[in-house]
């Protein structure tokens, strides 16, 4: 597969695997592009079939990179900007999911990142356990049981975070 059959097959999930791995919102398509860039550098080591793991597993390094890069420090600065955020009104529907999304990263992003990972893999972006072990370098056996850890952990994440959120009364 040439180099726009891979961008135009798998920029979406991506970008989508980037963002639910911690990568900063500022940062996604620079991320995503980097991926891509890495892949045109090494398109002739890529084998038919395997276009998919190759990405993911660039676009795991590089999701490692960027949230290491940038410390919940530089987050509680931009946070201070409030003014810089795009505040038009947009149609019912499209809050909702914006809102349901941020709940997902805000339960993945309190998970450890070795949990996070796999369960991103499987659960959101669907791969097999044995794909996923693949990928991050890890025997089967260790991302089964650390798919399991991180089932078990989103559970009670997101058991808080719907407390929290119907405490104050932004969540039904």
């Amino acid at each position: 597969m040439d180099l726009r059959g891979l961008f135009e097959s798998y920029y979406a999930s991506i970008w989508r695997l980037l963002r639910r791995l911690g990568v900063p919102l500022a940062q996604l398509d620079d991320a995503a592009q980097e991926v891509f860039w890495v892949a045109a550098r090494r398109i002739k080591d890529i084998e038919p079939g395997r276009e998919h793991p190759f990405l993911y597993g660039v676009a795991l390094r590089i999701a490692s990179n960027q949230v290491r890069r940038h410390s919940p420090l530089l987050h509680a600065a931009l946070e201070q900007f409030p003014h810089l955020v795009d505040q038009t009104p947009s149609p019912e529907e499209h809050c909702q999911q914006r809102q349901l999304r941020a709940v997902l990263d805000e339960v993945l992003d309190r998970m450890p990142s070795e949990l996070r990972t796999v369960f991103v893999l499987c659960e959101i972006e669907g791969l097999e356990v044995r794909q996923a072990a693949e990928l991050v370098g890890i025997p089967v056996g260790t991302a089964s049981s650390r798919l399991r850890r991180a089932r078990e952990e989103f559970s009670t994440i997101a058991r808080r975070v719907r407390t929290a959120l119907q405490t104050r009364g932004g969540y039904r």
